[in-house]
C-alpha cells in the first residue's frame, strides 16, 4: 500500500533546513519520496493523509537508554530489587510509552542478564508492538566499578577480552564499557578511568574484530583521552569531570573531530527538570556544574564535535517518554540550533547506532521510520512533546496518540501534556 503525506513542515532528518508544504510518499516499508510537493512522483491510487498543519519528520532515536529501568526517582533501587519477569514487564511499558513520544529506535546501553535482548527479539517478531531496539547486554565494568552489580566485572586484559567475546556469544548488537565511575554507583569515583589504556584498546580492538561497535561511558578527562586514543565509537556523556568541577580539554576535543568520534549526550533530567532542586538533591549532582556542563556542550558544537541528543532514560527522574524536555533545554537553555538538536535525533543519531543505511533520514529506499508533530517544533521546541502520529516501516503504530495494536483497534497508553505527567 502507498501512502502520500502533504506536510505543512517537512524534515529529512539531515542537516537540512526543513520545507515547508512537503510531501513524503511511501511505498510499503519505505521511503520512496521525501521533498517539495511541486517536485513529487504521479502517486494515483496512494492513500492520501493530510498533515498539512504539521510537521513531518524522521522517528527519532533515543541512543542511550536502559529500558528495563522505570526512570523514578528510586529507579535504580526498583530494578535491584525486581525480578527479571518485573523488569522485562517494565521494558515492555517503556517501550510503548517511547514509540507513543514519537521514538522508532531505542539502543539500550547497559540492561541485566540480556533481557533487553528478549524484549528486542519479542518486538523483531510481532509479539509486543514498540521501536527496534539495538542492545549491549550488561556493560563490561571493574570490581565493585559503575552498575556493576548488572554488569560483567573485569579487571585485566585477557578478563576484558573474554567479556566482549561472551556479549557476542549471547547476541549483543553492540558493546558498552564503562570506561570511568558513575553517579549509580556512588563509590566508583567518576572522575577516575575504570581501567587503563591497553583495558581500553582491548575492548575497541576485539569488538572491531567482531564486527561491533563500542559505546563507552565516561565522565572524568583521563578517561576520555583513553576513549579517544583507542578510537571508541561514541562517548556517553562526556562532561570532562576532575578535580572537582569540569575542565575542557580544546586537545582532546579536537582529536575527536579530526577522528570524526561522536559524542552521545546521555543526559539525564538531573541536569534540566523544573524540579532540578528536588533532583539535585536525589542524586547529589553539584549545582556548581551545570553551567559547566552547558558551556561545555556549547564548546563542543561550535568545535564541530558530532554530537547525538540521547537521554540516558531509566537513570534517577529520567523516564523514556521526556526526550522532547531534552530538545527543548538544548535548544531554549544550551542554545544550540533546533536543526542541530532534531539531527542529533535522527540522522546523526541512527550513525550512532550503526543504522544509518536503514533508519534515521526520510531518503528513498530507507524504512519509512516518521514521526508527526502538531505544530513547529523547529521554532517552538516544545512542540516537540504533541505527537500526533508514529509510523514504524510504513506502518501506523500510534494514532492521535494512542499505540495502534496491530489488527485490533488502537488502545490508549497515555498522551502528555507540556508538565510532563498524565492527563
Amino acid at each position: 500500500m502507498s501512502l502520500l503525506f502533504r506536510a505543512g513542515l517537512l524534515y529529512d532528518g539531515a542537516r537540512t533546513p526543513p520545507i515547508e508544504d512537503g510531501v513524503l510518499l511511501i511505498d510499503g516499508a519505505a521511503v520512496q519520496y521525501a521533498g517539495p510537493a511541486a517536485n513529487a512522483p504521479d502517486a494515483d491510487g496512494a492513500y492520501v493523509v493530510d498533515y498539512s498543519g504539521c510537521t513531518v519528520m524522521p522517528g527519532m532515536i533515543d541512543a542511550h537508554v536502559h529500558v528495563l529501568s522505570s526512570g523514578s526517582e528510586s529507579s535504580g533501587d526498583e530494578l535491584r530489587s525486581a525480578t527479571e519477569d518485573e523488569a522485562l514487564l517494565q521494558g515492555v511499558r517503556n517501550a510503548q510509552l517511547a514509540l507513543a513520544s514519537g521514538i522508532t529506535t531505542l539502543r539500550d546501553l547497559g540492561d541485566w542478564n540480556y533481557l533487553s535482548l528478549t524484549l528486542r527479539d519479542n518486538i523483531e517478531a510481532g509479539g509486543v508492538t514498540g521501536p527496534r531496539l539495538v542492545c549491549s547486554g550488561p556493560p563490561i565494568t571493574s570490581t565493585a566499578g559503575q552498575c556493576y552489580w548488572k554488569g560483567i566485572e573485569c579487571d585485566t586484559p585477557d578478563e576484558l577480552r573474554r567479556a566482549v567475546r561472551t556479549l557476542v556469544k549471547n547476541g549483543v548488537d553492540c558493546v558498552k564499557l564503562m570506561g570511568s565511575g558513575g553517579n549509580a554507583t556512588p563509590w566508583s569515583n567518576p572522575e577516575a578511568s575504570q581501567f587503563d589504556f591497553e583495558g581500553f584498546r582491548v575492548v575497541a580492538e576485539d569488538a572491531r574484530r567482531l564486527g561491533k561497535m563500542v559505546a563507552v561511558h565516561v565522565h572524568g578527562v583521563e578517561s576520555i583521552r583513553f576513549a579517544v586514543a583507542t578510537g571508541m565509537d561514541t562517548l556517553e556523556h562526556c562532561p570532562f569531570r576532575a578535580n572537582g568541577t569540569i575542565e575542557y580539554d580544546e586537545a582532546v576535543v579536537d582529536d575527536i573531530v579530526r577522528k570524526g568520534l561522536i559524542v552521545s549526550l546521555a543526559m539525564p533530567a538531573t541536569w534540566y527538570r523544573m524540579t532540578a532542586g528536588q533532583m539535585r538533591e536525589a542524586r547529589n549532582h553539584p549545582g556548581h556544574l551545570w553551567e559547566r556542563r552547558a558551556d561545555t556542550i556549547r564548546r563542543m558544537h561550535a568545535a564541530g564535535v558530532k554530537l547525538v541528543v540521547s537521554s540516558d532514560q531509566g537513570s534517577t527522574g529520567t523516564r523514556i517518554d521526556e526526550l522532547a524536555l531534552l530538545i527543548e533545554y538544548l535548544v531554549d537553555g544550551v542554545g544550540l540550533p533546533a536543526l542541530d538538536v532534531f539531527h542529533g535525533v535522527t540522522g546523526l543519531a541512527a550513525e550512532s547506532v550503526g543504522l544509518a543505511d536503514s533508519v534515521g533520514t526520510l531518503e528513498p529506499g530507507k524504512l519509512a521510520d516518521v514521526a508527526v508533530f502538531d505544530g513547529n517544533p523547529f521554532e517552538r521546541p516544545a512542540d516537540a512533546i504533541n505527537v500526533r502520529d508514529v509510523y514504524k516501516a510504513g506502518a501506523c503504530v500510534v494514532h492521535n496518540g494512542c499505540i495502534v495494536v496491530p489488527n485490533s483497534d488502537a488502545v490508549a497508553t497515555r498522551r502528555r501534556g507540556h508538565d510532563g505527567e498524565s492527563e
